[in-house]
């Protein structure tokens, strides 16, 4: 299972995808993680925009440099983006050349069932993830996050830092949710959404909406796919 210490051997190199403020976050995480099972030999940033050769005492490969290390050593990748549909288009991108997305967990996480994490998820410090919650490809879980027992989360979804999700809770693909957003339990909500920080979730969402408040209505049509902007 990547990303997770049960190898034999250690996998050659992990590629932290984005070497911005959340790619410092998660390379923490795959150290401290790293630390105590051994999953990698090195581990080191992947960035289609950073010239420096290194960030923080990681190696910064360029795409297709990464790809012919990881083609000849061996290798996974996690993406660092807080973007959902960043996140989704830098996953097909790495799917198209055979990239394998590895799967990473604080070392302080609590996760109930981690066979339950697709490719590609990441989970940060201090989070807790119930029995029969599914995470799905490549969603991100920010710090001192809590996700209920059977939730859904859809792919290239992220949960910011300090939200707590109901129990059987249903999120869609591509979906934010806001730092310290409460969502209720039972709640859906849908395909590329977008809760506001420090909203309450009572009730369903529609697809591709901004909502905010407490309740949290939808204000206006999440037309650009982007929260930071």
């Amino acid at each position: 299972m990547p990303g997770f210490g049960s190898r034999s051997a250690p996998v050659s190199s992990l590629f932290v995808y984005c070497a911005g403020g959340y790619g410092k976050e998660v390379i923490e995480v795959a150290r401290r993680y790293n630390a105590l099972h051994g999953c990698w030999k090195a581990i080191h940033f992947l960035d289609d925009v950073c010239t420096e050769p290194a960030r923080h005492e990681a190696r910064i490969f360029a795409f297709d440099d990464a790809c012919e290390h990881i083609g000849k050593h061996g290798g996974e990748v996690v993406i660092a983006s807080g973007e959902p549909s960043l996140r989704a288009t830098l996953r097909m991108k790495l799917q198209q050349r055979g990239l394998q997305l590895g799967r990473l967990v604080d070392a302080t996480a609590i996760v109930s069932q981690p066979e339950s994490l697709a490719d590609g998820v990441v989970i940060s410090q201090h989070c807790s993830v119930s029995r029969d919650a599914r995470l799905g490809c490549n969603v991100s879980v920010n710090a001192m996050s809590i996700v209920g027992h059977d939730v859904v989360v859809g792919e290239d979804s992220v949960i910011s830092s300090m939200v707590n999700i109901g129990g059987k809770t249903v999120i869609g693909r591509n979906t934010y949710i806001g730092m310290g957003a409460l969502v209720k339990d039972q709640v859906r909500i849908g395909d590329g959404v977008i809760v506001g920080m420090g909203s309450v979730v009572f009730n369903d969402l529609p697809d591709n909406v901004i909502a905010l408040g407490n309740p949290a209505r939808p204000m206006r049509p999440n037309l650009e796919q982007r929260v930071f902007k």
